[in-house]
């Protein structure tokens, strides 16, 4: 092992962090408004510490090759990045990212030019960066005496519990915003059918139009607001869709503009 357990664990907090900024940043210009990224409440991204940690691990026996570290980073990247999305899919009911319109992708979970850029990624950090971190690391390993890694361990491991309680209510509130536009659409169908011939046009605009419908009679209704968490993951994830609830994700844009 080419690292201590204290050192992985620090290692993955580092790049969970340093993952987090680049998202934060990279989505922020693009969506060109601030962009809290990340799956859990902290300024961190697991998936990112997971991630580089592994290949740091998976690849230390051929550090000295160019094409090896690039062959090795793209298989442990890819499969990771699949076990993740298939991970929040079926524990979680969600799909953050979605590859499905690039060219020869696996369920949307990975594709190939995705892979290509994990690649050289890998590369670049185990070349350039790792050695700086791994400095940083060791001088904090000799004064602290692994006393970080304790700390990170506690502080991540609350916040993980903490978002699989909020990631639940999210799951249960949005299957309340399901239920309730599948009835609401099925009573303005009930009523159409049964209309008379004056009254139908009014009532098909109001069928087409559900949505802003809907959040109009939100309390009517007595559908759950979104919290601040919820309201994150909605607004940092545009390509967020919750499995089980198709309406939700349908009017999850406008709802957003009513919070």
């Amino acid at each position: 092992m080419p690292f201590t357990i204290s050192e992985i664990i620090v290692l993955f907090f580092t790049y969970s962090v340093v993952g987090w900024l680049w998202e934060t940043f990279y989505c922020s210009i693009k969506d060109h408004h601030f962009a809290y990224r990340g799956f859990l409440f902290g300024p961190y991204c697991p998936v990112y510490g997971f991630a580089v940690t592994t290949i740091l691990i998976a690849t230390y026996r051929v550090q000295h090759s160019l094409i090896l570290l690039f062959l090795v980073g793209i298989v442990v990247a890819t499969i990771f990045e699949y076990v993740a999305s298939l991970f929040l899919e079926k524990v979680f009911h969600m799909k953050l990212w979605d590859y499905s319109h690039l060219w020869g992708n696996l369920q949307g979970r990975v594709a190939p030019q995705i892979s290509f850029f994990w690649g050289i990624g890998v590369v670049l950090l185990v070349r350039f960066i790792q050695p700086f971190i791994q400095r940083v690391i060791n001088w904090e390993e000799a004064h602290t005496h692994g006393m970080l890694a304790l700390l990170v361990v506690l502080v991540m491991g609350t916040d993980t519990v903490l978002t699989i309680f909020s990631v639940r209510h999210f799951h249960t509130t949005t299957q309340q915003w399901e239920q309730r536009a599948v009835a609401y659409q099925e009573k303005l169908k009930q009523r159409l059918a049964s209309a008379l011939p004056e009254e139908r046009p009014a009532l098909a605009r109001r069928l087409d139009n559900w949505h802003t419908d809907l959040l109009k009679r939100r309390s009517e209704l007595r559908l759950h607001r979104l919290n601040w968490n919820e309201r994150r993951l909605v607004k940092s994830f545009p390509k967020l869709k919750v499995l089980d609830a198709k309406h939700f994700n349908e009017l999850k844009k406008d709802l957003l503009k009513k919070e």
